[in-house]
């Protein structure tokens, strides 16, 4: 590929729109300053430095700056993941040939976690690339075909940083692949194609970034391929989506105000771009952007038949994603998430006793989870979460007259005669069938939640049932006594066989919450007593006695510190 065009004098300077500045809080808008390269790294301008300070009110001020005797000025105090400059730098060491392909407006939201870095590899360093990122305990993600963000030559890796619970998302391409959206087929730019890397220091680990005039011909390319307007216009005009990446064309070359960028694939003849801006706004010539497409399927070794089929398979793909999408809204866990672990789909059950934060960090999880992958949340309690509407309703009514129906139930079988026993039945039989329909519940929860993981989501479920000990942890709750009542003992030995399947259908992780009675106490002033919760706390006891998978996280930590330690225990069983 030919060089960038050349430039006047201030061409090249930063020439952000105002769409580039959305992320950015007036204080945090920032520079970089370009000082030195390290030997050996694979870049060729100087490196520039993310900081912490925070810029002027200047208006007009770049994001960047490349005069190495310009003030320092930071891109934005919001600091990088730790585990981004250990991977990069575990690259450096290793001489990887890549570099990050992405406009410098959304580059601190990547290196923060709360975007993706778009990372272009050489193909002959993909095997040291796969290795270095299992060794940092990286997970790659699949997805369907009919989904915009799979094509040959694109893989999503996820790398956590378990100091702070979150996950760095390296969208890694060999080869940066062009085309309609759901039709992304010709690798129009490898590594070889970038004509200069510039680079940014994170952390002390300078780390290559594409040149502006690269990053603006990869742009053009793929607004190309996606660009549309009626027939009869010469002149395509450039959505606000697209501007931003625009904004670095070079200054008009004309009296007529044309901006032009020349393309030159594999040494055939030079494909010129022009760029008008007018007071409707930038619009692309017409024809300039069909001889790049043919001048990239002719590099890519395809013809302009192939034009029609990409056509029609990005409209059979677009149709498929929206419908699927569509259906995914309409019945939340039928259909396979866009982005599911390699690995498979997963179950983690948090138990615990009151007060431990069982919902709070189960809420927290599904957040972190479901940034990325397909998450879900699942409630097996019969507290205030999710529940049947049958059960709910029967139980805002009981509610109320649950102690006196208890202690009816417990009389049931010692006064034989009279109005007494009539009563202490009465409530026996229905305790008997509310426990029945909370295993029912629990049971159609139990197989939906394996069901979701079969699909590829992450399950976190709120709570686990066990056939263990009865009354605690959402074990069985008809007394033992019932067996022996005619009639009840029929719903006792449901109940009881619906438990044991439960516990077959075991979850891939469990996390048990424990702590001592004052920290219960004080998030939950009086919502257990002191024996209620060393019971529940001995029968956990029991369950990691029988199971020796089961992980133990101290909960009277704060939320951070407790949430950090689930995050790490369920990335690892991945």
């Amino acid at each position: 590929m030919a060089a960038f065009r050349p430039a006047g004098p201030g061409e090249l300077r930063d020439r952000l729109q105002p769409q580039q500045y959305r992320r950015w809080a007036p204080e945090a808008k920032a520079g970089i300053l370009a000082e030195t390269s390290a030997p050996g790294v694979n870049v060729s301008s100087p490196a520039k430095t993310l900081g912490a300070d925070a810029l002027g009110s200047r208006s007009d001020a770049a994001p960047y700056q490349t005069d190495g005797d310009a003030r320092f000025r930071p891109i934005e105090t919001v600091p990088a993941l730790t585990i981004a400059s250990e991977l990069f730098r575990a690259f450096n060491e290793a001489g990887l040939k890549y570099g990050i392909i992405q406009d410098l407006a959304s580059l601190h939201d990547g290196f923060a976690g709360r975007d993706d870095l778009d990372v272009l590899l050489d193909k002959h360093d993909y095997p040291v690339f796969c290795s270095i990122v299992c060794r940092l305990h990286g997970r790659r993600s699949v997805s369907l075909s009919c989904y915009d963000n799979v094509c040959a030559g694109r893989e999503d890796w996820f790398l956590p940083d378990f100091s702070c619970g979150r996950y760095l998302h390296l969208d890694m391409h060999i080869g940066a692949r062009v085309g309609r959206e759901f039709r992304k087929r010709y690798p129009a730019f490898d590594y070889a194609a970038i004509t200069r890397w510039e680079s940014i220091c994170i952390d002390g680990v300078l780390v290559p970034v594409v040149s502006p005039e690269d990053e603006l011909r990869i742009a053009i390319a793929r607004f190309a391929f996606r660009a549309w307007a009626l027939p009869w216009r010469q002149w395509i005009t450039v959505d606000d989506s697209w501007k931003q990446h625009f904004a670095r064309l070079p200054v008009p070359s004309d009296e007529q105000g044309l901006q032009v960028v020349d393309y030159t694939f594999g040494g055939a003849e030079t494909v010129r771009c022009r760029f008008l801006q007018s007071a409707n706004g930038l619009a692309a010539h017409r024809a300039d952007l069909a001889r790049l497409r043919r001048s990239i399927r002719k590099m890519c070794g395809y013809s302009g038949r192939f034009a029609i089929a990409d056509a029609a398979i990005h409209l059979a793909r677009k149709t498929c994603y929206l419908s699927l999408r569509s259906l995914q809204r309409l019945m939340p866990g039928r259909f396979p998430p866009k982005r599911r672990p390699a690995a498979g789909g997963f179950v983690v059950a948090l138990i615990g006793p009151d007060g431990m934060g069982k919902s709070t960090q189960a809420s927290r999880l599904t957040q972190i989870f479901g940034w990325k992958f397909g998450c879900a949340q699942v409630y097996v309690g019969t507290g205030d979460g999710n529940g049947w509407w049958l059960r709910k309703a029967l139980q805002s009514a009981v509610f109320p007259h649950r102690r006196r129906l208890k202690s009816l139930a417990q009389n049931d079988g010692k006064d034989s005669s009279g109005r007494a026993w009539s009563k202490g039945g009465a409530a026996a039989a229905a305790l008997a069938f509310w426990a029945v329909l909370i295993a029912f519940e629990r049971y159609a929860v139990v197989k939906r939640a394996h069901r979701w993981a079969t699909r590829g989501l992450i399950v976190i479920c709120d709570r686990w049932p066990q056939a263990l000990g009865r009354g605690y942890l959402d074990g069985p709750t008809v007394p033992p006594r019932l067996f022996s009542v005619p009639g009840l003992s029929v719903l006792a030995r449901l109940e009881q066989r619906l438990y044991r399947k439960m516990a077959e259908c075991r979850p891939h992780l469990v996390l048990h919450l424990v702590s001592d009675f004052a920290v219960s106490e004080q998030r939950k002033p009086g919502d257990i007593r002191k024996e209620a919760f060393d019971a529940r706390l001995s029968l956990m006891a029991e369950l990691r006695a029988q199971d020796k998978d089961i992980r133990t996280v101290d909960a009277s930590a704060g939320i951070e510190a407790v949430g950090r330690e689930l995050f790490r225990h369920i990335w690892l069983s991945l």
